[in-house]
Protein backbone atom coordinates (compact mmCIF):
# COMPACT_ATOMS: atom_id res chain seq x y z
CA UNK A 1 0.00 0.00 0.00
CA UNK A 2 1.55 3.08 -0.57
CA UNK A 3 2.68 5.42 2.23
CA UNK A 4 0.39 8.23 2.77
CA UNK A 5 1.89 12.01 1.32
CA UNK A 6 1.20 13.16 5.22
CA UNK A 7 3.59 9.69 6.75
CA UNK A 8 6.52 11.43 4.72
CA UNK A 9 5.99 14.95 5.54
CA UNK A 10 6.31 13.91 8.98
CA UNK A 11 9.55 11.80 8.27
CA UNK A 12 11.42 14.80 6.59
CA UNK A 13 10.03 17.14 8.99
CA UNK A 14 11.82 14.88 12.05
CA UNK A 15 15.21 15.22 10.71
CA UNK A 16 16.68 17.87 12.20
CA UNK A 17 18.84 20.30 9.98
CA UNK A 18 22.15 18.85 8.29
CA UNK A 19 20.56 15.39 9.03
CA UNK A 20 20.06 14.98 5.59
CA UNK A 21 23.28 13.37 4.73
CA UNK A 22 24.60 11.28 1.53
CA UNK A 23 24.36 7.90 1.84
CA UNK A 24 26.85 5.88 3.68
CA UNK A 25 29.77 4.98 1.90
CA UNK A 26 31.04 1.73 1.13
CA UNK A 27 33.90 0.50 3.76
CA UNK A 28 37.57 0.64 1.81
CA UNK A 29 39.89 -2.17 1.73
CA UNK A 30 43.89 -1.67 1.01
CA UNK A 31 45.68 -0.50 -0.83
CA UNK A 32 45.04 2.52 -2.35
CA UNK A 33 47.28 5.89 -2.87
CA UNK A 34 47.47 9.49 -1.38
CA UNK A 35 44.93 10.53 -3.84
CA UNK A 36 42.24 8.03 -2.89
CA UNK A 37 42.61 8.42 0.67
CA UNK A 38 41.91 12.12 0.42
CA UNK A 39 38.69 11.17 -2.02
CA UNK A 40 37.78 9.35 1.05
CA UNK A 41 37.84 11.43 3.26
CA UNK A 42 35.76 14.34 1.65
CA UNK A 43 33.12 11.64 0.88
CA UNK A 44 33.02 10.49 4.62
CA UNK A 45 32.90 13.83 5.74
CA UNK A 46 29.83 14.46 3.22
CA UNK A 47 28.27 11.15 4.26
CA UNK A 48 28.43 11.54 7.80
CA UNK A 49 27.96 15.26 7.81
CA UNK A 50 31.26 16.15 9.59
CA UNK A 51 33.72 18.61 9.23
CA UNK A 52 37.42 16.70 7.31
CA UNK A 53 39.53 18.67 9.67
CA UNK A 54 39.09 20.51 12.98
CA UNK A 55 41.20 22.47 15.17
CA UNK A 56 39.47 22.23 19.29
CA UNK A 57 40.19 24.59 21.88
CA UNK A 58 43.66 23.85 22.65
CA UNK A 59 44.61 24.08 19.50
CA UNK A 60 44.92 20.46 18.70
CA UNK A 61 44.76 19.44 14.96
CA UNK A 62 42.28 16.73 14.29
CA UNK A 63 41.86 15.18 11.18
CA UNK A 64 38.52 12.37 9.88
CA UNK A 65 39.96 8.81 9.11
CA UNK A 66 37.29 7.02 7.42
CA UNK A 67 36.24 3.64 8.11
CA UNK A 68 37.23 0.55 6.29
CA UNK A 69 38.79 -3.11 6.53
CA UNK A 70 41.73 -4.64 6.94
CA UNK A 71 44.27 -7.39 7.87
CA UNK A 72 45.82 -6.35 10.79
CA UNK A 73 48.96 -6.75 12.61
CA UNK A 74 52.76 -8.46 11.05
CA UNK A 75 52.56 -11.48 8.77
CA UNK A 76 52.17 -14.80 10.52
CA UNK A 77 49.31 -13.30 12.96
CA UNK A 78 47.51 -11.28 11.05
CA UNK A 79 43.26 -10.68 11.55
CA UNK A 80 40.98 -9.06 9.59
CA UNK A 81 39.31 -6.09 11.05
CA UNK A 82 36.30 -4.07 10.47
CA UNK A 83 36.67 0.01 11.54
CA UNK A 84 32.29 0.81 10.39
CA UNK A 85 32.63 4.26 11.54
CA UNK A 86 34.88 6.99 11.04
CA UNK A 87 37.05 8.91 13.58
CA UNK A 88 39.13 11.65 14.88
CA UNK A 89 42.85 11.71 15.30
CA UNK A 90 45.34 14.21 16.22
CA UNK A 91 47.70 15.52 13.17
CA UNK A 92 50.68 15.32 15.61
CA UNK A 93 51.30 13.97 18.89
CA UNK A 94 50.29 15.74 21.83
CA UNK A 95 52.93 18.29 22.40
CA UNK A 96 54.57 19.20 25.81
CA UNK A 97 52.64 22.87 25.32
CA UNK A 98 49.16 21.02 24.94
CA UNK A 99 50.20 18.29 28.08
CA UNK A 100 50.52 21.49 30.04
CA UNK A 101 46.84 23.11 29.94
CA UNK A 102 46.17 19.94 31.90
CA UNK A 103 48.74 19.48 33.55
CA UNK A 104 51.09 23.08 34.28
CA UNK A 105 54.56 22.68 34.61
CA UNK A 106 54.94 19.06 33.29
CA UNK A 107 58.24 18.48 32.14
CA UNK A 108 60.93 15.65 31.12
CA UNK A 109 63.28 15.82 34.54
CA UNK A 110 67.18 15.69 33.34
CA UNK A 111 66.48 16.29 29.52
CA UNK A 112 68.41 19.24 28.16
CA UNK A 113 66.51 22.05 28.08
CA UNK A 114 65.56 22.44 24.26
CA UNK A 115 63.60 18.90 24.46
CA UNK A 116 61.37 20.81 27.64
CA UNK A 117 60.13 23.01 24.50
CA UNK A 118 56.08 23.17 24.12
CA UNK A 119 56.31 21.79 20.10
CA UNK A 120 58.27 18.75 21.44
CA UNK A 121 56.16 15.68 22.03
CA UNK A 122 54.43 14.76 25.18
CA UNK A 123 57.03 12.36 27.28
CA UNK A 124 57.00 10.98 31.10
CA UNK A 125 53.43 10.45 30.41
CA UNK A 126 51.45 6.55 31.55
CA UNK A 127 48.45 5.52 30.35
CA UNK A 128 46.62 6.59 33.30
CA UNK A 129 47.72 10.33 32.38
CA UNK A 130 47.26 9.99 28.90
CA UNK A 131 43.36 8.70 29.95
CA UNK A 132 43.27 11.57 32.06
CA UNK A 133 43.81 14.06 29.72
CA UNK A 134 41.08 12.63 27.57
CA UNK A 135 38.89 12.86 30.37
CA UNK A 136 39.80 16.09 30.95
CA UNK A 137 39.80 17.74 27.46
CA UNK A 138 36.46 16.56 26.85
CA UNK A 139 34.93 18.04 29.96
CA UNK A 140 36.16 21.19 28.85
CA UNK A 141 33.03 23.46 28.19
CA UNK A 142 34.01 24.29 24.36
CA UNK A 143 34.38 20.26 23.34
CA UNK A 144 30.95 19.42 25.37
CA UNK A 145 29.13 21.93 23.31
CA UNK A 146 30.99 20.54 19.97
CA UNK A 147 30.04 16.78 21.48
CA UNK A 148 33.70 15.83 21.20
CA UNK A 149 34.42 12.75 23.26
CA UNK A 150 38.12 12.12 23.35
CA UNK A 151 39.98 8.93 23.92
CA UNK A 152 43.21 6.60 23.40
CA UNK A 153 42.93 4.74 19.79
CA UNK A 154 42.30 1.82 19.79
CA UNK A 155 44.97 -0.92 18.28
CA UNK A 156 42.96 -1.06 15.02
CA UNK A 157 42.40 2.72 14.83
CA UNK A 158 45.89 3.38 15.19
CA UNK A 159 46.98 0.91 12.90
CA UNK A 160 44.49 1.70 9.97
CA UNK A 161 45.42 5.57 10.69
CA UNK A 162 49.17 4.60 10.78
CA UNK A 163 48.90 2.15 7.19
CA UNK A 164 47.28 5.10 5.57
CA UNK A 165 46.49 2.98 2.77
CA UNK A 166 49.19 0.90 2.19
CA UNK A 167 49.88 -3.09 3.24
CA UNK A 168 53.97 -2.52 3.94
CA UNK A 169 55.73 -2.75 7.07
CA UNK A 170 55.48 1.45 6.69
CA UNK A 171 53.58 3.74 4.59
CA UNK A 172 56.47 4.72 2.56
CA UNK A 173 57.76 1.15 1.22
CA UNK A 174 57.91 -2.23 3.16
CA UNK A 175 61.82 -1.30 4.15
CA UNK A 176 63.93 1.44 5.90
CA UNK A 177 65.04 2.92 2.86
CA UNK A 178 64.17 6.61 3.04
CA UNK A 179 62.59 6.15 6.68
CA UNK A 180 64.77 9.45 8.43
CA UNK A 181 62.60 11.63 5.74
CA UNK A 182 59.47 10.44 7.90
CA UNK A 183 60.14 9.01 11.57
CA UNK A 184 62.91 10.16 14.39
CA UNK A 185 64.83 6.94 15.61
CA UNK A 186 67.97 5.91 16.21
CA UNK A 187 69.12 6.17 12.53
CA UNK A 188 72.71 5.80 14.02
CA UNK A 189 71.90 2.89 15.33
CA UNK A 190 74.94 3.58 18.45
CA UNK A 191 74.01 3.72 22.42
CA UNK A 192 71.50 6.10 23.13
CA UNK A 193 72.27 8.92 26.05
CA UNK A 194 70.94 8.43 29.05
CA UNK A 195 69.05 11.47 29.11
CA UNK A 196 68.14 13.87 26.18
CA UNK A 197 71.15 15.61 24.99
CA UNK A 198 73.02 16.77 22.08
CA UNK A 199 70.76 16.44 19.37
CA UNK A 200 69.42 13.28 20.99
CA UNK A 201 66.20 12.77 21.87
CA UNK A 202 62.43 13.99 21.03
CA UNK A 203 62.20 16.53 18.17
CA UNK A 204 59.81 19.39 17.07
CA UNK A 205 56.42 17.55 15.98
CA UNK A 206 55.13 18.00 12.33
CA UNK A 207 58.67 18.27 11.34
CA UNK A 208 58.73 15.63 8.75
CA UNK A 209 56.98 14.02 5.99
CA UNK A 210 53.40 13.16 6.73
CA UNK A 211 51.20 10.09 5.87
CA UNK A 212 48.69 9.96 3.35
CA UNK A 213 45.94 11.24 5.77
CA UNK A 214 47.86 13.65 6.79
CA UNK A 215 49.58 12.06 9.76
CA UNK A 216 52.90 13.44 11.47
CA UNK A 217 55.02 11.22 13.77
CA UNK A 218 52.80 7.97 13.08
CA UNK A 219 56.20 6.51 13.41
CA UNK A 220 59.34 7.67 15.42
CA UNK A 221 59.53 10.57 18.07
CA UNK A 222 57.72 8.91 20.91
CA UNK A 223 55.66 5.75 21.34
CA UNK A 224 52.61 6.02 21.27
CA UNK A 225 49.67 4.37 24.04
CA UNK A 226 47.02 2.81 22.72
CA UNK A 227 42.90 2.39 24.27
CA UNK A 228 43.05 -1.14 24.88
CA UNK A 229 43.40 -3.37 27.75
CA UNK A 230 42.54 -6.83 27.11
CA UNK A 231 40.91 -8.33 30.44
CA UNK A 232 38.72 -11.41 31.14
CA UNK A 233 35.88 -11.55 33.92
CA UNK A 234 35.69 -15.56 33.96
CA UNK A 235 39.44 -15.90 34.66
CA UNK A 236 40.09 -12.55 36.15
CA UNK A 237 42.77 -11.97 33.36
CA UNK A 238 44.23 -8.56 32.87
CA UNK A 239 46.76 -7.52 30.39
CA UNK A 240 49.09 -4.42 29.96
CA UNK A 241 48.13 -1.96 27.57
CA UNK A 242 50.15 -1.50 24.31
CA UNK A 243 52.57 1.47 22.86
CA UNK A 244 52.55 1.17 18.89
CA UNK A 245 55.12 3.13 16.50
CA UNK A 246 58.35 3.14 18.22
CA UNK A 247 60.36 6.20 19.24
CA UNK A 248 63.83 8.33 19.24
CA UNK A 249 65.29 5.57 20.70
CA UNK A 250 64.25 2.85 18.50
CA UNK A 251 65.81 1.14 15.86
CA UNK A 252 63.83 1.28 12.50
CA UNK A 253 62.08 -2.13 12.95
CA UNK A 254 60.27 -0.98 15.86
CA UNK A 255 58.87 2.34 13.75
CA UNK A 256 56.14 0.18 11.44
CA UNK A 257 52.94 0.00 11.78
CA UNK A 258 52.85 -3.41 13.24
CA UNK A 259 55.41 -3.68 16.10
CA UNK A 260 54.06 -2.41 19.21
CA UNK A 261 55.59 -2.80 23.05
CA UNK A 262 53.34 -4.02 26.01
CA UNK A 263 53.82 -1.12 28.87
CA UNK A 264 52.04 -1.28 32.71
CA UNK A 265 49.33 1.25 32.93
CA UNK A 266 51.45 3.39 35.63
CA UNK A 267 54.41 3.18 33.09
CA UNK A 268 56.64 6.66 31.78
CA UNK A 269 59.58 7.36 30.47
CA UNK A 270 61.29 9.91 28.25
CA UNK A 271 60.18 8.48 25.01
CA UNK A 272 56.44 7.49 25.45
CA UNK A 273 53.58 9.72 24.85
CA UNK A 274 50.31 9.50 22.93
CA UNK A 275 48.03 11.04 20.44
CA UNK A 276 44.41 11.77 21.08
CA UNK A 277 41.19 10.00 18.94
CA UNK A 278 37.42 11.76 18.77
CA UNK A 279 34.27 10.81 17.91
CA UNK A 280 31.29 13.52 18.09
CA UNK A 281 28.77 12.79 19.90
CA UNK A 282 25.46 15.35 18.62
CA UNK A 283 23.57 16.55 21.26
CA UNK A 284 20.14 14.91 21.95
Amino acid sequence: MPRPHWVILVIILSLAPGQCRAAAPVLPRLPFDAAKAAALRQEWAEAFGLPPLFTNSVGMKLVLIPGGRFDMGPSGSKHWVTLAKPYYLGVTEVTLGQYRRFRPGHKVEGAETGFNSDDRPAAMVSWDDARAFCAWLSARPAEKAAGRVYTLPTEAQWEWAARAGTTTARYFGETDKGQADHSWFNVTYTPNPRRESKGRGRQPVAKLKPNAWGLYDMLGNVWEWCADRRGDEATGETRDPVMRGGSWRSGASHCTAVASDPGAPGRRADNIGFRVCCRIVPPR
